[in-house]
């Protein structure tokens, strides 16, 4: 079974039109057993660091995924600014309904009853306010929970992938993976 996947999984990297025509790939794919396991066990046990290649259009779509990173974020500050004043004014329009509403019932004619109508509308309109402020907090918080499980699960890969490579930067990645993990809880 376990294979069976590996099979397919390596089908699936040699049909790729950029990695088919990898020199790197066709050595994996032509060499002896020994020598693989050779260059694996040399990677591995840092005797060979493996090459970073950095090409120019990685870090372009890098640079772009931060900067639009920061500019989600500032949306996020601007939509909880937003509905904070959502509530705000929800709490107003209510505090203004029950207002109107005391002054209609000292007026004893047809302008008391138009001002505890108004009361009415206001405090109507102050409930679905409030009420559409308490999802948008909603919706913000779950959002921030998505956000940190995956930042948890990006630094538990970024973890394992340097413990197979036993660099050096294991601890750091260590350290943020705990604090990803004490941060959610």
């Amino acid at each position: 079974m376990r294979r069976q996947a590996l099979d397919v999984f390596v089908n699936r990297i040699a049909s790729h039109h950029e990695l088919r025509q990898s020199e790197d790939l066709r050595t994996f794919l032509q060499a002896e057993e020994e020598d693989v396991q050779s260059k694996v066990s040399d990677v591995v046990l840092g005797k060979e660091k493996p090459v970073e290649e950095s090409d120019a259009e990685y870090e372009k779509l890098k640079r772009y995924i931060f900067e639009l990173e920061n500019h989600l974020a500032e949306a996020q500050k601007h939509a909880y600014r937003l509905v904070k004043r959502h509530r705000e004014l929800g709490q107003s329009l209510s505090d203004f309904g029950k207002a109107v509403k005391l002054l209609g019932a000292s007026e004893g004619n047809a302008l008391g009853k138009a001002f505890s109508e108004l009361g009415m509308k206001s405090e109507i309109l102050s409930v679905k306010l409030q009420k559409e402020a308490t999802i948008a907090e909603r919706a913000n918080a779950f959002r921030r929970q998505c956000e940190l499980a995956e930042t948890m699960k990006l630094k538990e890969i970024n973890l394992d992938k340097l413990m197979l490579i036993r660099s050096e930067k294991v601890a750091e990645a260590e350290r943020e993976y705990h604090e990803a993990i004490e941060g959610r809880e």
